[in-house]
């Protein structure tokens, strides 16, 4: 429940981003971070199902305790934000089907986990990755990064996670 390595996930069709970190005697590690890119040429159907078995070999792969991602963020276009959403829910059921728990972070969550503030940049949360955290390798794609901080977020937050647990709350 309290995690060792966490999944993390930067949702979308064209690209998802996707991290694997390990906290190892409170040490957090960067065991990799990459994209799964699905064709524009494709259909909804396919990129979705591209989606989820790019999840699963990722999930195979690191054997994570528990999978964080970032919640879709409803701005004014509403066809991309339920492109997201169609997205972040194969990647929730996979998820689920491993057996893993899965916990969303709004992006104010993350910058502000990440960096100390919640009107970060991309570019400021990338630095934080590296200054603040001293995370090596963090990688330049921006998905990827994403899910890098996805990731330290739900590590940062598991102490708290288990003294709610611990009082009851959660």
């Amino acid at each position: 429940m309290f995690d060792t390595c966490v999944l993390g996930v930067d949702p979308g069709v064209a690209r998802c981003g996707l991290a694997a970190i390990v906290r190892r005697d409170r040490r957090t590690e960067l065991r990799w971070a990459g994209a799964i890119r699905t064709s524009p040429g494709s259909t909804d159907a396919e990129r979705l199902r591209a989606l989820g078995v790019g999840m699963r070999e990722a999930i195979q792969r690191f054997e994570p305790a528990s999978v964080a991602i970032e919640r879709v963020a409803w701005n004014r276009n509403q066809v991309s934000a339920l492109q997201v959403a169609r997205a972040t829910g194969v990647l929730m059921a996979v998820s689920a089907e491993a057996g893993l728990e899965v916990e969303e972070y709004s992006p104010s969550e993350v910058k502000n986990a990440v960096s100390g503030a919640g009107n970060a940049t991309k570019e400021q949360v990338a630095d934080a990755l590296v200054q603040l955290h001293g995370l090596r390798g963090v990688p330049a794609d921006p998905d990827a990064a994403d899910a890098v901080a996805v990731a330290l977020t739900h590590l940062v937050g598991a102490p708290l996670r288990r003294a709610a647990v611990r009082a009851g709350t959660r």
